[in-house]
Parts: C-alpha cells; structure tokens; sequence
C-alpha cells in the first residue's frame, strides 16, 4: 500500500470545476486558495473560496490549479 502526499500545496489559489462527484453548482468558476493540504487527507482539500469565511473541503479533481506558490530553494 502506498502513502499519498498532497499533491497541492497550501497557498495554491484554485478554480473549482465540475469532478466526478455531485457538486454544488454555485461554487464551479470560483476562485479561492488552499489552507488546508495534508498527507493524511490527500482524497481532499480545504479551500476558502473568494468572499466565503468557512472553509470548504473539495477532491483533487475538482480544483484547477491557477497560480501556485513559488518554490523556496534548497
């Protein structure tokens, strides 16, 4: 059994698109950023979308990564 890391890193400011599951569809076009990406829980994302103040829980394959957060080097 393999161990899946989270594939987006926090900070990662995302669009919400239509994924394999049901969705509500007033949050697909919208932008918002990950503040919440853990290895424990690499089948979903916390995501505080534009103008929301709760955090909402999305897969991976309904985010689109639009801008990610620069890379410190070693």
């Amino acid at each position: 059994m393999a161990v899946t890391g989270a594939l987006i890193p926090e900070g990662t400011r995302v669009r919400i698109q239509r994924g394999m599951l049901p969705l509500d569809p007033a949050a697909v076009g919208r932008m918002g950023t990950v503040v919440d990406a853990s290895e424990y829980r690499a089948h979903s994302y916390g995501v505080l979308l534009d103008g929301d103040r709760e955090t909402r829980y999305f897969a991976p394959d309904e985010l689109q990564v639009v801008e990610a957060p620069a890379l410190l080097p070693p």
